[in-house]
């Protein structure tokens, strides 16, 4: 499976290894795969143990937008005061007599959607 991924490319990008049944397994080879697998996190779905490791470690490896922005988006352009509540790191919001002046950090997808309300 490996081989594969690295074939398109995929050996690019960080695995996690997730392994279920933490209640149900031999600790010894839960610790052996813990040494081989660098990047691995023993779960129980059933228990629940292992599971905020697996979220917090889900939330660090996520791509984060990076480029700041300050914009004032009309109040007729709810959609993206959605979209960046949605894609985007709100940094603050402000109702205003104009529309909603936020800042936030968005990726480049959205610095462009949004250059005609740059503030």
């Amino acid at each position: 499976m490996r081989a594969v991924l690295a074939e398109v490319g995929g050996d690019q990008i960080r695995e996690v290894i997730v392994v279920n049944k933490a209640d149900d397994a031999d600790a010894e080879v839960l610790d052996r795969l813990r040494r081989t697998e660098k990047h691995s996190i023993v779960v129980s779905a059933r228990t629940g143990e292992g599971l905020d490791e697996l979220r917090t470690l889900i939330a660090d490896e996520l791509p984060r937008p990076d480029i700041a922005v300050t914009v004032l988006l009309p109040y007729d352009r709810g959609d993206l005061v959605n979209r960046l509540h949605n894609e985007a790191d709100i940094l603050t919001s402000e109702h205003t007599e104009h529309g909603t002046r936020v800042q936030a950090k968005v990726n480049q997808t959205l610095v462009e959607e949004l250059a005609a309300y740059a503030d």
